[in-house]
């Protein structure tokens, strides 16, 4: 009797120390953190929406239903994240100082323990050699969850990354983790990404029918400069540009012309906005939003953006801040013309 009751207890213990299947587990300890809150969500199903995590004392433990994979972000009161990933039966430590929430350490899995250790070789280096270091992670393991979360950190949302290394390492991966439905899903910003033009790239051929019928090709605007706005009435910042676009061209009369992409899908909406700013120049939407054919010929993922071709059909500045950085450049071009 006494044996039995002495194999439940070491039963009861081990099961107390593993994970239980179809659950994730996760423990935190903090030193300088006596009491707060931490928010722990996921965009890959591990989640519905936001959960809290209550610390007392420094120590916290959260549990949820997991079936499967899933990647986590823990979210810190100063609303830096700390990814997490998890596999049901799993049980995660999370160890950190407050004041350091960049040197907290994460055990449990190897997947975490991989990020940890990857994180602490490349503190204090640059995005680039950051990215190289990725780059060599992902090439020596390509099955690991860790080199899709670094391929989105350091080539998908990055800036800087060459359009070769994104598609040559997003192939590999896929080829990796066929079964990486998140991975998968990536591929029309990976097109887009890849599609995105940079300084010195040709504009490539359009045929774009405007709403009075009229055709616009890429030849039509050949010999002048072309400063090409991509925007839409829903998005207040690029509809507020139109001022700063037509401020720009009336600048700049004879010597650039325009043509602006709308993402609209309400017509009188996008025609209040051209009324307002008293839009003259070839304005073009087909109401299909981010799935337009010219939006993903040209790699557009977000709005405002804007392209300035040369009178040969180059690109010679493309961006976001029109204001801040795509004028500046364009001036000193004028300017150096002269």
């Amino acid at each position: 009797m006494k044996r039995f009751i002495l194999y439940t207890l070491v039963g009861f213990t081990l099961s107390g120390c593993g994970g239980t299947e179809g659950r994730f587990r996760l423990k935190g300890e903090f030193e300088h953190l006596r009491q707060g809150e931490f928010y722990i969500y996921s965009n890959d199903g591990g989640l519905a929406g936001f959960d809290t995590i209550r610390i007392e004392n420094g120590e916290f433990e959260y549990e949820t239903d997991l079936k499967g994979r899933a990647v986590y972000h823990l979210l810190y009161p100063n609303l830096s994240e700390q990814v997490i990933f998890g596999t049901s039966g799993d049980v995660i430590t999370v160890k950190g100082d407050a004041r350091n929430l960049k040197g907290v350490e994460v055990e449990g899995s190897k997947p975490n323990e991989e990020l940890t250790v990857f994180r602490k070789e490349n503190r204090g280096k640059g995005i680039a050699d950051t990215r190289e270091a990725a780059s060599s992670f992902m090439v020596q393991n390509p099955a690991s969850p860790v080199s899709a979360f670094l391929f989105k950190e350091y080539f998908l949302l990055a800036e800087g990354a060459s359009r070769e290394e994104i598609k040559k390492h997003y192939q590999v991966l896929c080829k990796a983790q066929p079964d990486n439905l998140p991975l998968l899903a990536w591929r029309p910003d990976v097109e887009c990404r890849v599609n995105r033009l940079g300084k010195g790239d040709s504009l490539p051929d359009f045929n774009l029918v405007l709403a009075n019928g009229d055709t616009l090709k890429k030849a039509d605007f050949k010999g002048t400069p072309l400063l090409i706005n991509f925007w839409a009435s829903w998005d207040s910042r690029s509809s507020s540009d139109m001022f700063f676009v037509k401020r720009f061209l009336r600048k700049n009369s004879g010597k650039t012309r325009a043509l602006s992409i709308s993402l609209d899908v309400d017509e009188a909406a996008r025609k209040s906005i051209e009324r307002r700013d008293s839009v003259s120049w070839p304005s073009f939407c087909d109401f299909k939003e981010w799935n337009s054919p010219i939006v993903r010929q040209l790699g557009i993922r977000s709005i405002p953006y804007y392209i300035y071709v040369s009178a040969e059909g180059d690109v010679l500045v493309s961006g976001p801040a029109f204001e801040k950085k795509v004028v500046p450049e364009i001036d000193r071009l004028l300017q150096a013309s002269q």
